[in-house]
């Protein structure tokens, strides 16, 4: 290139030499071109036989050619009668190859580089890939990277391109310092980040790779922690990142500028639409007068406004937050100003830099699409959406003029990234009777870029073996409900607490129907077969009992249902605020042989108690009722009850039970309720990069009410049973993991008790 620019400006020098006077040519001859066309090259020339030209229509020419990015060097000369254009082609690329990448495959490289086969070869091209592929190294904890690049002529001007990557040791973290803060610990606000310290998990989580991207996120989602938190005048000052060569780790420090912390003074909605009534609108503001401030409020309550404005057929109404602080009281006056907006349409939805997800499930989030009245609160409402999703690891949406006066152009940045995950876990559990486990699990959230949902799962132990598979299409026929399915297939064993060997398997095909951001409907169709195949031969004296409460054979469930769900949960692996509660019915009788209705409800309360120390209060409780339809209950679709609703307890720990010759079995029961009390806190002297936190908790509740045959020596009783006890929590790399010490305060003789108690998954 270096050279092509000497070669033009000699020319234009030369240009600039001639006399000034216009000239004709009567053809324009084409040189040095081999595999471009003469008539492509002469397209390019904005001189034309019989026409007069001059010195400004050469350089116009020349420029035109230059930029197709076709040649090295171009040179235009008048021989006799003819125009001679003589050029030199740019090579074309024939192969790109990677070389020493071990940690990233060919596939994530091939996406960056721009350089691609049959292509035109260009040498600030390969500048930019060079340094695109050590950015990227970068972004995956590999700072010292080294990328070269080599060419290798072929034959008919082709040339082969190899990245050589010597790709290093794996950079880290050493430590993230905050400044200014005082209202709340750093590691309270390290606790909010994405990025952490390297510490022993870290080859696993890789949450301690330096990107920039995920930097500037984590910034916001501290910005966005202090106004939810009242510090409305709250700024990150500066972020100072230096990179440690001998220790090969990055120190972040941190700057902020926390102001004060506001309360909601007078909260009015105010409007200049004449026609339009303010006074139901009223109900919809959640930010009531004399709370903190929460900017997270605010933005609901502004989306509530607009869509109810909406509603009401102003299309081209916005709704304007307006914040007045008053700084002697330190409280913000709020208005919310609905307006007649200007009539603008938008004319586009551009989406851009997707890579893998499809355009489509971008689209879709958006409330609008091109022709549509132009409103920003459904612009900050897709942006949320599509950060929510967790498929990219940037989303920026910006707006253009548009072809006219009153259209706009939506353009809609996204970078994506990885949605895949592949978990190999093992341990030894006290859930199920106890003993070693271990799980295989492949979970994509972004299928083929779709927006799919698909889980494979397959665990076993000493006593159990299952398989399960899930899929979710999210906006199923193009709208957003959910259409799904579930397969299911367990193999039990025969244990201490359980007499018989059984097959479980099924499946289940739910639709699910949104009714505002917060609450959903799903509709379920269930069957489900299970096999009791064989009771366990040191039983043989309880044949009699348990051929009534056990029988051997196969029985059919097959059952309609639905399923409630309202939750505003921040989030749902560490969730510290928000309400969940989940009201399911199923009616069996559908054909098979069970014929009951079981109804259930499962309600939290998430609360931070002192957001400064991230201590986290839990309010949870549940209930639930199985009735017989015209016949008993049978004992195998009784609810079962342990130390997963009150610890202290063994799974089928608590509730009714067979009286056996030498043993007792859980037969369950129709009726159950139970209630937690519990509080969460970070655990004390250890780093906070480890993922540990403690908790404390009280429980109570009860199963009973045995829908069978008289005559058996059963036990059952709705006495309360209660216990309290501590917890250790550990978000780890394979899922959070739960470790319960507890002790049970009341309970029934019969009843089976375990201090110590070890669960995996999430709670939801």
């Amino acid at each position: 290139m270096a050279i092509a620019a000497l070669a033009f400006l000699a020319q234009l020098s030369i240009l600039g030499a001639v006399e000034a006077r216009a000239e004709t040519v009567s053809s324009i001859v084409v040189q040095g071109n081999q595999r471009i066309d003469a008539e492509t090259v002469r397209n390019y020339v904005s001189i034309q036989p019989g026409k007069s030209f001059g010195p400004d229509q050469i350089n116009e020419s020349i420029k035109a050619l230059y930029a197709t990015g076709l040649f090295s060097d171009v040179k235009i000369a008048k021989r006799g009668s003819s125009l001679v254009v003589s050029v030199s082609e740019n090579n074309v690329v024939g192969s790109v190859r990677f070389q020493g990448n071990k940690k990233l495959k060919d596939d994530m490289l091939t996406t960056v580089v721009e350089t691609k086969p049959r292509g035109v070869l260009s040498q600030a091209k390969l500048d930019g890939d060079v340094e695109r592929l050590k950015e990227l190294y970068k972004r995956n904890g590999r700072a010292e990277a080294a990328v070269t690049v080599q060419t290798i002529p072929r034959d008919n001007g082709r040339t082969d391109v190899v990245f050589n990557i010597v790709e290093g040791t794996r950079t880290g973290i050493s430590n993230i310092t905050f400044v200014g803060n005082k209202a709340f610990s750093s590691r309270r606000l390290r606790n909010v980040m994405s990025i952490k310290t390297t510490n022993f998990t870290s080859w696993l989580s890789k949450r301690d790779q330096f990107d920039d991207a995920k930097l500037q996120a984590d910034e916001e989602q501290i910005r966005r922690f202090y106004m939810r938190n009242g510090f409305a005048d709250f700024r990150v000052v500066s972020t100072d990142v230096q990179f440690n060569d001998q220790k090969n780790r990055y120190s972040i420090t941190i700057t902020v500028d926390e102001g004060a912390r506001y309360r909601f003074g007078n909260v009015a909605v105010d409007s200049s639409i004449t026609d339009l009534n303010t006074a139901p609108l009223n109900s919809l503001v959640q930010t009531k007068s004399g709370r903190v401030f929460n900017s997270q409020l605010v933005e609901r309550t502004t989306e509530a406004l607009n869509s109810a404005v909406l509603g009401e057929g102003h299309s081209f109404a916005t709704v304007r937050p307006r914040g007045d602080r008053d700084y002697a009281n330190h409280t913000i006056n709020m208005t919310y100003m609905v307006d007649e907006g200007p009539r603008l349409y938008v004319e586009r939805i551009e989406i851009r830099g997707n890579t893998r997800t499809r355009d489509y499930v971008i689209r879709r989030e958006f409330d609008m699409s091109e022709g549509d009245a132009y409103n920003r609160v459904l612009i900050d409402k897709a942006e949320r959406r599509l950060k929510n999703l967790g498929y990219f690891k940037t989303v920026n949406i910006t707006t253009q003029p548009g072809s006219t006066p009153d259209k706009v152009v939506i353009i809609c940045n996204v970078e994506d990234q990885s949605t895949g995950s592949f978990q190999v876990g093992g341990g030894y559990t006290t859930d199920q009777g106890g003993g070693f486990i271990a799980t295989v699990s492949l979970t994509e959230k972004n299928f083929l870029g779709r927006g799919q949902y698909l889980k494979l799962s397959v665990g076993g132990g000493q006593s159990d073996r299952t398989f399960n598979v899930a899929f979710t299409e999210p906006f199923f026929l193009g709208r957003r409900m959910s259409l799904g399915f579930d397969g299911l297939y367990n193999q039990a064993e025969q244990t201490d607490y359980r007499p018989y060997n059984m097959n479980n398997w099924g499946g289940t095909i739910r639709l699910g129907l949104p009714i505002t951001d917060d609450f959903d409907v799903q509709f379920n169709y269930k069957l489900a077969q299970r096999d009791v195949t064989s009771w366990g031969t040191q039983y043989f004296q309880d044949w009699g009992a348990f051929a009534q409460l056990y029988p051997l054979g196969s029985w059919i469930n097959s059952s309609v249902g639905y399923q409630l769900t309202y939750s505003t949960i921040d989030n749902y692996q560490e969730p510290s605020n928000g309400v969940f509660v989940r009201l399911a019915q199923d009616f069996a009788g559908i054909g098979g042989d069970g014929q009951f209705v079981r109804s259930t409800i499962d309600a939290r309360y998430y609360k931070e108690l002192m957001p400064e120390s991230d201590i986290i209060g839990l309010i949870k409780a549940g209930a639930g009722n199985i009735t017989g339809l015209g016949q008993d209950v049978a004992v195998l679709d009784n609810f079962y009850r342990g130390g997963e609703t009150i610890r202290g307890f063994q799974s089928f720990g608590y509730g009714g039970r067979y009286q056996g010759v030498d043993d007792s079995y859980a037969i369950g029961g129709t009726n159950y309720y139970n209630a937690t009390l519990e509080v969460q806190f970070p655990m004390p002297v250890f780093p906070e990069e480890f993922g540990l936190r403690g908790a404390v908790f009280a429980d109570a509740g009860t199963l009973f009410g045995y829908d069978g045959l008289v005559g058996l020596q059963i036990e059952d009783s709705s006495s309360i049973r209660s216990s309290v006890g501590a917890s250790i929590i550990w978000n780890s790399p394979f899922g959070p993991l739960r470790a319960d010490f507890a002790q049970a305060l009341t309970k029934e003789t019969y009843d089976q008790t375990q201090v110590f108690r070890f669960s995996a998954g999430t709670q939801f």
